[in-house]
């Protein structure tokens, strides 16, 4: 509930600081004195957008500060909770101001918030109904939104949305695969023909650098031998200079030595010994990689063709001969991967049609749930348009279901108003059926009972009785009276019928001092609320008979 507004420099307004009490809060005054200036500053303060215009001239920066009590409104704890808000127990305070260059700033009990998040929450607070959102009521899409929100139907909306979405990405990506069919088809072709060249070479994983080490060693056979041989004659085949022999004889020198002083030479003993035997086993090997060269043509020819066959793929795809296999390896996988987008596209398809077939019965089960509300709300707004002075009026809310709408949150449904206010008169849309006044009236009908479905602690009802007089102008100052008694109503009025209802009621005046306008508003003790009332009945000039009219009024109000 709205239990405080300060506004500072907005518009023409210099300074205004009210409480706001819970009940019905009426807000009159004289025509052009800016009756809606408050509520234009809590709209501006709930995040709509704002200009310099909003800020009063020649100051800098317009300010303005709500507070609300929130003590049972569950809503607004569970979205400070999940904005990771601080708040006190049974209060919140948020403040919008604007610079005369235009830029603003939100907070939510100062911390600093998007715009975005201060609308969020302000439409948890407050529900405001312009004196133009009859007008809404031509739009189709405004229809279905009062139809839904009546039937609660918002998280089934929520649900069919995702499911909506859902469809709509999937066939991007089938249109996406569809549009590069052609480049596709090319690249696959292209592919198939590189692997077919590259699977009859048969590269191998390290083949090319086995092969030209192989053809390295046969190619010089002959020096490896020659070079093998004079090796094994350093280490044993000379007998009179060759390592193996001079080892030996060291050894025996060394066993002479031991005898002479027992047990000093050991290690020396140990690692001669050690030396004899590697050169031993490294004379067998040397011998038997020697023995296994042996010059091959026809190796050589079928070496030299292998290397070749590499060398030219290599460099016919822009690669090293060494890599030639990794290449292949990879066109491998785009072909593969290739194969698989095809099965894939006929995989989306397949869940196209499932969730296609998903989106239906969902949007078929909304459309059952909003035929259902659809007739309880006719009845009630039917019965509403009775009691405002249309004794014959029938409402009727026309739900039509179309298969072949495309997929959205909004179902498959064309909700459509239908009215008749005279006998016989068959219903039709609204913009052809009904007058201005009845169209005000009508929207009023459906504002109460839409308010009565929305928990929301505040409603605000700005000059939405225009067009309203005698004793429809009663009966809407009882129903507004009567939502009062469940929620805060704050309603702007010319019209003293509705005011008389009301449990408050606010007074704006304009003034001019020093060549500068300035609005104010001040709440009205029962004398001012007689004078007032007094002052709607008959006009600038009050009449002891208006005065007595008035008295009249809010007396009939407290019976």
């Amino acid at each position: 509930m709205l239990t405080h507004l300060n506004v500072k420099n907005f518009a023409i307004v210099k300074y205004l600081d009210i409480d706001f009490p819970g009940g019905m809060t009426c807000i009159t005054g004289e025509t052009g004195a800016g009756k809606s200036i408050a509520i234009d500053a809590l709209n501006l303060c709930l995040g709509e957008r704002a200009d310099a215009g909003s800020v009063r001239t020649g100051e800098t920066k317009a300010e303005i500060t709500a507070c609300f009590d929130i003590t049972d409104s569950i809503p607004v704890h569970d979205f400070l909770r999940d904005n990771d808000f601080e708040a006190e127990e049974d209060e919140i305070i948020i403040r919008r101001t604007i610079s005369s260059d235009g830029k603003s700033k939100a907070y939510i009990n100062g911390t600093s918030v998007t715009l975005s998040q201060m609308r969020a929450l302000g439409e948890l607070l407050v529900i405001i109904h312009g004196q133009h959102a009859h007008q809404l009521l031509f739009k189709q899409d405004y229809q279905t939104a009062i139809l839904d929100k009546y039937a609660d139907l918002l998280k089934e909306r929520q649900i069919l949305g995702k499911t909506a979405s859902e469809i709509r990405n999937i066939e991007d990506q089938i249109s996406k695969i569809e549009a590069n069919r052609e480049q596709y088809n090319s690249r696959r072709d292209l592919l198939q023909f590189q692997l077919d060249e590259l699977s009859r070479a048969e590269p191998k994983e390290n083949e090319y650098q086995e092969l030209d080490q192989e053809y390295s060693r046969l190619a010089n056979a002959d020096e490896i031998i020659s070079s093998c041989e004079q090796c094994m004659q350093h280490l044993e085949d000379n007998e009179r200079s060759s390592a193996l022999s001079a080892v030996q004889n060291a050894l025996k020198s060394i066993e002479r030595l031991q005898e002479i002083d027992a047990g000093r030479l050991d290690n020396v003993v140990t690692m001669l010994s050690e030396a004899e035997i590697s050169i031993q086993e490294s004379y067998d090997e040397i011998k038997e990689y020697g023995n296994s060269i042996e010059y091959d043509p026809q190796r050589m020819s079928f070496l030299e063709q292998r290397i070749s066959l590499y060398d030219s793929l290599a460099q016919k795809y822009h690669v090293t001969p060494e890599k030639l296999y990794a290449f292949a390896e990879d066109l491998k996988k785009e072909y593969e991967s290739m194969t698989s987008l095809s099965d894939s596209e006929d995989e989306l398809k397949r869940q196209l049609q499932e969730k296609r077939e998903e989106y239906q019965t969902k949007a078929k089960k909304l459309s059952e749930k909003r035929k259902e509300a659809a007739q309880e709300l006719s009845r009630r707004i039917s019965s509403h348009m009775h009691d405002l002075a249309m004794p014959h009026g029938q409402f009727t809310i026309g739900v039509n279901y179309n298969s072949e709408a495309a997929p959205s949150s909004k179902g498959n449904d064309e909700v459509s108003f239908l009215v008749s206010v005279n006998p016989g008169q068959e219903p039709g849309p609204l913009n052809a059926v009904v007058s201005g006044g009845e169209l005000s009236r009508i929207s009023l009908a459906i504002q109460e009972i839409h308010a009565e479905k929305v928990q929301t602690p505040t409603l605000i009802f700005d000059e939405v009785d225009t067009g309203i007089s005698g004793q429809t102008a009663n009966v809407v100052g009882r129903l507004l009276s009567s939502l009062g008694a469940s929620a805060q109503v704050i309603c702007v009025t010319h019209l003293p019928q509705v005011a008389s209802k009301a449990h408050h009621q606010m007074f704006v005046e304009k003034k001019v001092e020093n060549g500068t306008t300035t609005t104010g508003m001040k709440e009205l003790d029962d004398e001012g609320r007689i004078r007032e009332i007094a002052r709607l009945l008959s006009g600038d000039a009050i009449t002891e008979n208006a005065l007595a009219s008035a008295r009249d009024l809010l007396a009939s109000v407290q019976k």
